[in-house]
């Protein structure tokens, strides 16, 4: 798995793959999510690399949907989502008034929820 980014077709969002010490971290550009090699490791049973490939096939295929958290408008946060109608009713339940949720793929298509 090669560290470095991978950028979305409409040049909206920045994947970055990187190895610390070691520590392999995926997470968007900008925003506080990420994820570990190992905890997708242990997700899936594979081995980490392996892992973290499949995680990048399914984000950037767009067969995975991404949660973006907008306040006033402006994006705040973004993450990869295993549940979204789980994460819009969070959000419409506990969140501030001027807080909505989109959901899109890789290439920016919507995604209802």
């Amino acid at each position: 798995m090669p560290v470095g980014e991978y950028v979305s077709p409409d040049g909206q969002l920045r994947l970055l793959v990187i190895c610390p010490d070691g520590d392999w971290t995926l997470g968007f550009d900008g925003f506080p999510w990420h994820t570990h090699g190992s905890i997708l490791a242990s997700l899936s049973g594979k081995d980490e690399e392996p892992a973290i490939a499949d995680f990048v096939a399914d984000l950037t295929s767009g067969k995975s949907v991404i949660a973006m958290k907008l306040i006033n408008g402006a994006v705040a946060e973004v993450w990869v989502t295993d549940d979204p109608a789980d994460d819009l009713a969070d959000s419409q339940k506990y969140g501030p008034v001027d807080e909505t949720m989109e959901f899109r793929r890789w290439d920016g298509s919507a995604v209802k929820v």
